[in-house]
């Protein structure tokens, strides 16, 4: 299983740090950064929250693209684009 992609692949701050207590290759790092010095949240992470924007907690602190990180940040924004259009044609359904 893989994850989706998010913003935090493109971005300069991500860190990772081994996880102990994983359980499964999705867990195996803990993402870190500047912002977030303790964990990115799954807001951000998994759920795919652009941190292009303000989010609570992050010290002002957000996206910075890190060189090379076009791909990235292209597979992330088109996941999101995916997502909405999965969205709105759920909606757009009668039952």
């Amino acid at each position: 299983m893989r994850r989706k992609p998010n913003i935090c692949d493109a971005c300069v701050r991500l860190q990772k740090r081994s996880n102990p207590g994983s359980t499964s290759s999705l867990d195996r790092w803990i993402p870190y950064c500047d912002a977030f010095p303790e964990r990115v949240p799954n807001e951000i992470y998994r759920a795919g929250f652009d941190h292009r924007n303000p989010f609570e907690g992050d010290r002002g602190i957000r996206f910075e693209l890190r060189p090379g990180g076009e791909r990235a940040l292209a597979a992330y924004e088109a996941s999101i684009a995916g997502r909405q259009g999965a969205r709105g044609a759920d909606s757009g359904q009668s039952g």
